[in-house]
């Protein structure tokens, strides 16, 4: 699926030209201009609407940061790519700013910019076309309800390899909503709606009975496989969370031994003694407690110790840049270095190149996640994965 839209802002009109020729070779449909931040606002709010922004950083009046803080103001749910000619540092720092403000950045590219660098990353989110507010409220309360009340609501899961022999030793269970039979909804502003809508929790505790009768069925080398489910943060808060999560797997079978659940790491300064006390019940209920999407968030190693985690997600957005820039390469390398010390294992997500998967193996991760070994996929295709396997990884580790 192609980008309908894109808005590319950046003061200087010569490569404001080219951007527009190689956004356009890229499959975009049409393409918008803007000369700066502050007219690239401005179109926002006359009501362009594009699904793709590209945009520079260095800029009079607006620059690339207030443009950001402005998009999540504005609660922009197109991708986002930056492209600028400052430090790599910098670059990153903006990049992890957007992330952590909530914005669907795909990546960045520092200047000058390529078609090759910019078709790749663009096929790493598809776009999610968004439509105006007045139109996708009632439709996505509908939607949400339906996913929660009438059957709607439909995992699919993604295989974790272990990095040590290439076998599927587990997988992660990803929400997906079902639109018509065929066709699925992006399940990302579902899940935020029904955090504001106090729905959350009848969300997950759902999706957990759902993901558990399926893990039934799920068995590598004989035994039951382990199975992760992300929660959100805001669960954190509930001190009943742990006996719910516990009644959702154990009353269809499957102990909380077999399950660990994945939280994001961006969210964690946010809460006090009451995450502290479910945590602490979730590990005594023999959950697995995970920390995705590590490096992305504020937290430091004095807070991460609080919590008992048994095991550490490194953030695709350091695995698939480690390779080419030497901030997330030490990222990753650091991570590495501090889930040993803490006795965690170590997943890393978004592997999608033989390159990547030799990279992470050298360093000792434990399992990988991504694209090279298998997409995220419904129950009935997960379980004829399972009895294949992923054979292009043990060629890998004899290469």
């Amino acid at each position: 699926m192609s980008y309908r839209q894109a808005l590319i802002v950046d003061d200087d009109p010569v490569f404001r030209a080219l951007a527009e020729d190689m956004v356009l070779d890229a499959g975009v449909a049409a393409v918008e201009t803007a000369n700066d931040g502050l007219d690239a606002l401005t179109k926002l709010d006359a009501g362009l609407n594009p699904d793709l922004l590209v945009c520079d950083l260095n800029m009079p009046a607006h620059d690339g940061v207030t443009v950001i803080r402005a998009l999540a103001e504005r609660r922009f749910s197109g991708k986002v790519v930056i492209v600028s000619g400052e430090p790599a540092g910098v670059i990153d720092t903006v990049t992890k700013l957007a992330r952590m403000q909530g914005l669907g950045i795909l990546g960045s590219i520092r200047k000058p910019l390529t078609l090759e660098a910019l078709n790749y990353i663009l096929a790493q989110g598809a776009p999610a076309h968004p439509k105006a507010k007045s139109a996708l409220e009632p439709a996505t309360t509908l939607l949400l309800d339906a996913a929660i009340d009438h059957g709607a609501l439909h995992p699919f899961f993604q295989a974790k390899v272990s990095m040590a022999d290439g076998r599927i030793v587990g997988a992660e269970a990803l929400a997906r909503i079902a639109v018509t039979q065929t066709e699925y909804a992006n399940p990302v502003p579902y899940v935020e709606l029904a955090e504001c809508n106090n729905r959350i929790d009848d969300l997950t505790f759902v999706l957990t009975r759902i993901v558990a009768l399926h893990t039934k069925s799920f068995f590598v080398g004989g035994k039951p496989m382990p199975v992760s489910i992300n929660i959100s943060p805001v669960s954190l808060t509930r001190l009943n969370f742990p006996d719910m999560m516990a009644n959702a797997v154990e009353g269809v079978g499957v102990p909380a031994s077999q399950v660990t659940l994945e939280v994001t790491e961006t969210r964690l300064l946010d809460y006090g003694p009451e995450a502290l006390d479910t945590f602490a019940r979730l590990r005594i209920k023999g959950f697995g407690l995970s920390i995705d999407d590590f490096g992305t968030g504020a937290s430091n190693i004095d807070r991460l110790q609080m919590y008992p985690f048994t095991e550490l997600k490194i953030d695709q957005s350091f695995t698939r840049s480690a390779l080419t820039d030497r901030f997330a390469r030490a990222s990753v390398e650091m991570s590495v270095r501090l889930a040993r010390e803490m006795g965690l294992k170590i997943v890393a997500e978004g592997v999608e190149t033989v390159e990547m998967w030799r990279f992470l193996a050298d360093l000792g991760i434990d399992e990988a996640q991504g694209y090279l070994m298998a997409k995220p996929m419904a129950p009935a295709d997960f379980v004829q994965l399972l009895a294949r396997g992923v054979p292009s990884v043990p060629e890998l580790r004899r290469a």
